[in-house]
């Protein structure tokens, strides 16, 4: 498969240039300056053929954004495998995330099965999320986004303060695949998940397996370079062996606080899951 981070990868004639200045900016706001006159160029050249509308104007500079950081960051990628995405689109909001978060990196591109994505960017500083939603069907025409702009969300969500004021703004359409991400960040406090890192599906076997050699450096190296070359990403798979992506569920799954510590001073959530 395809992530939707790889198809703007291919169909941005900015993407290269933008994850070169955040990945060598010693701060990302010294490569946001130059990401936007970067892409202004760009824009200015492609309005000589079509018309581009200012909410593309607008996606475009979220979208470059959440990629830069998302290159600063070692381009991770996490994937909820299907099972784990249909209990969580099962799954109750919780009414705050978490106190302390278990991300892959401060960027990184969490996907969906069946809803999209996410680019997510935290701010420890801040205490802060910010999320950058995309539909499953995300640049699916490398051209798309020129005459007719991608769908893209972007909000900021603070944690851990309450989440249904934050996210009461956004729009029907994305509701589903906001709380399929914010229970997803939910779930990677979780001691029962399980996380692997193998590389995406669709990669050559024979690479793969150079890639994993477990006895020689230069054949891993070697298996590493030609699947990295080729577009080939490694990806994080978050599971929970007992979910069946099969299942039907007649009740939904929900959250809890579990006071912990001393005094009981502490709490972390605890997720019940829909049966």
């Amino acid at each position: 498969m395809v992530y939707a981070v790889q198809r703007y990868a291919a169909s941005r004639p900015w993407a290269k240039r933008v994850s070169q200045l955040y990945v060598q900016a010693l701060q990302p706001s010294a490569a946001r300056k130059e990401m936007k006159e970067v892409i202004k160029r760009e824009l200015e050249r492609a309005a000589q053929v079509f018309a581009v509308e200012q909410r593309t104007i607008v996606a475009e500079l979220a979208l470059a954004e959440s990629w830069g950081c998302f290159a600063r960051h070692g381009r991770v990628i996490s994937h909820l495998d299907d099972g784990l995405a249909q209990a969580l689109a099962h799954t109750r909001l919780p009414s705050q995330l978490p106190d302390t978060l278990s991300l892959p990196a401060d960027a990184f591109f969490l996907h969906v099965p069946g809803g999209g994505g996410a680019f997510v960017s935290h701010q420890p500083e801040r205490r802060a999320l910010l999320l950058t939603l995309v539909e499953e069907g995300f640049s699916r025409d490398a051209a798309q986004w020129l005459h007719e702009s991608d769908g893209v969300e972007a909000l900021l969500v603070t944690y851990p303060g309450e989440l249904a004021p934050q996210i009461e703004a956004v729009a029907e359409r994305w509701q589903a695949l906001l709380a399929s991400v914010l229970n997803g960040l939910a779930m990677m406090t979780q001691p029962k998940l399980e996380r692997e890192l193998a590389w995406q599906q669709g990669a050559p076997q024979p690479w793969v397996e150079q890639a994993c050699a477990p006895t020689c450096a230069k054949t891993r190296q070697r298996g590493r370079s030609q699947l990295l070359k080729a577009g080939f990403s490694e990806v994080n798979f978050c599971r929970i062996s007992e979910l069946d992506a099969a299942r039907a569920y007649a009740t939904q799954g929900y959250w809890r606080r579990q006071a912990f510590g001393e005094a009981k001073a502490n709490s972390r959530l605890v997720w019940v899951a829909p049966k």
